[in-house]
């Protein structure tokens, strides 16, 4: 996939890596002359020097051929006409990342108007992140599904839990709990559980 990707700091160069690993036409557009220059010869990829915000710059790296634009440079409005201008120059999908939480709302609004396939805020995937972890914190493994809105987790009931001795039913009506118990694992035994089954 040809894949262009406005800013060389350290998202922009995490996503080169990766992206140019997996055997990605990777093209990386920055506007300090160093740092371009640095990546290039660290990476195979195509570096053109400028702001990613010049439609002269982007024609140059090539952005109607691409499949993807991923605008990553320090600066939301920077990434947000990045993205504007390649959807305009032939850019089948793009992505920016926003830092500002005050655009979130305009830009779930305008996401189309903008030329937007996607934004990116990492502070906030962060935090999402963190607060997934902590209310798994005793569980063993945890899997996402369905963007986010499924969860299926495995969870070890440690002795003395409040859980043991109820049964399931109990435990969804008293937690209040939105919870479908798939399978319960007595030591090799596996057993699918009905609402009487006791942990």
């Amino acid at each position: 996939m040809k894949i262009a990707i406005v800013g060389d700091g350290k998202v922009g160069f995490a996503l080169a890596c990766q992206l140019n690993q997996e055997g990605h036409d990777v093209t990386i557009i920055e506007n300090k002359q160093k740092v371009l220059e640095d990546t290039v010869n660290r990476l195979d990829i195509i570096g053109v020097l400028g702001n990613g915000a010049s439609v002269d710059v982007l024609v140059e790296a090539g952005v109607k051929e691409c499949e993807l634009l991923i605008a990553v440079t320090s600066q939301d409005e920077i990434n947000i006409i990045c993205c504007m201008l390649a959807k305009k120059l032939g850019t089948k999908n793009t992505i920016a990342r926003i830092r500002n939480p005050e655009y979130v709302g305009a830009l779930n609004m305008m996401k189309e108007d903008l030329g937007l396939s996607m934004q990116i805020n990492p502070e906030m995937a962060a935090a999402l992140e963190i607060v997934r972890s902590l209310r798994f914190s005793s569980t063993i493994k945890a899997t996402s599904f369905a963007k986010g809105r499924v969860e299926l987790t495995e969870i070890k009931i440690r002795e003395g839990s409040p859980l043991i001795g109820k049964n399931l039913m109990e435990i969804s009506s008293r937690y209040k709990s939105n919870v479908l118990f798939c399978v319960v694992q007595r030591g090799s035994q596996i057993i699918i559980p009905d609402g009487q089954t006791i942990i």
